[in-house]
């Protein structure tokens, strides 16, 4: 595992609708592995790796390179007023470092009124994210200014906790971007045209998925992405089982079916083919929350589609945790996807 590339991916900005930053982080990294490159009008990165079958079908693999942030709503006197991008918990923000992506970086911090100036009733009231500002340490007499729509991003180090484990921002879906690019430098010959895409602005509404594989109109599309960890405290098994360390996720019905529900005929095919190489892999079935095969399913004629995700702790949050493990269990299995695929 390259941990400098996940650090770099993990680090970078890219909130949706402002994924400059990470796409040219990936463009640098894949460029002399594919055959074509290409960035769409609404910004996706779509990599080609051709194949040398005869009769060659094309096979899409996506990953979401936009994070959940912000943009600057209003500034005034040395204080952001904030819009947030993507589903974001109001109760995480308090005490946040954050990124606002100026020409030049300027650093700030989520405020709040103080605890010790709080009336009894405001005391039991929950936390609104109108209530809140970013301070950047400005004086009045500091000639700074930022203008409305900028990018903000959280600042949150990438690091190893333990063994196996990370802690940073991004991992949704970082980690899927991470599979992509080791999986298109690890196959050397493939029979079939094998297509990697970045997508963007998926946490506002799975626009990329939707634009990229309409153009493509791949025989098949598997989507690589993150989900909610259950194995702590707070998460009872009834909510979910899927835990850290126990492999890769294969996704069955997403938001109740409201998202993609896995096709018979490739849950067979991906779950037989985890059993006969020993990959360590989950089961999911999730009350809330899509990937890009949602809306893949439903391109065209319809795209045979399915997601194999990533488990991660406090996702959507500055400081998801994930286990490298599941990782290695997750490009394992997309590897042997594309290449046993007909």
């Amino acid at each position: 595992m390259d941990v400098k590339l996940l650090k770099k991916l993990s680090e970078a900005s890219g909130v949706s609708g402002f994924e400059t930053e990470i796409r040219e982080i990936i463009k640098d990294e894949i460029k002399k592995y594919v055959d074509e490159v290409e960035v769409d009008v609404l910004g996706n990165l779509i990599a080609l790796k051709k194949g040398n079958g005869k009769n060659k079908k094309k096979i899409s693999l996506v990953a979401h390179m936009d994070e959940i942030g912000f943009v600057v709503k209003r500034f005034e006197k040395g204080f952001v007023e904030f819009l947030k991008i993507g589903g974001i918990d109001d109760r995480i923000l308090p005490g946040s470092r954050v990124i606002i992506k100026s020409e030049s970086p300027i650093f700030g911090v989520v405020g709040i009124k103080p605890i010790h100036l709080l009336k009894e009733e405001e005391k039991k009231q929950s936390i609104k994210c109108e209530d809140l500002y970013i301070d950047i340490g400005a004086k009045e007499k500091d000639k700074i200014n930022i203008e409305k729509g900028t990018q903000i991003c959280f600042h949150s180090e990438f690091r190893q906790l333990q063994k196996d484990t990370f802690i940073g921002k991004a991992f949704d879906n970082r980690l899927g971007v991470y599979c992509l690019i080791d999986i298109l430098k690890r196959i050397k010959k493939i029979e079939n045209d094998i297509y990697f895409v970045f997508s963007v602005q998926e946490e506002v509404g799975l626009k990329g998925a939707r634009t990229s594989i309409y153009k493509i109109e791949p025989d098949l599309a598997i989507i690589f992405d993150t989900t909610p960890a259950g194995d702590v405290p707070v998460i009872s098994k009834k909510e979910t089982e899927i835990a850290l360390g126990k492999g890769v996720v294969i996704d069955l019905i997403e938001a109740c079916g409201a998202g993609a529900i896995l096709p018979e005929k490739l849950k067979k095919f991906i779950i037989n083919l985890a059993k006969k190489h020993k990959i360590k892999y989950q089961i999911e079935v999730v009350d809330g929350g899509m990937t890009d095969a949602a809306i893949t399913q439903l391109t065209k004629k319809g795209i045979l589609s399915g997601s194999l995700c990533i488990p991660v702790r406090n996702i959507h949050t500055q400081n998801e945790i994930f286990d490298i493990n599941d990782l290695r269990e997750t490009i394992k299995l997309g590897e042997l996807i594309i290449k046993t695929w007909k």
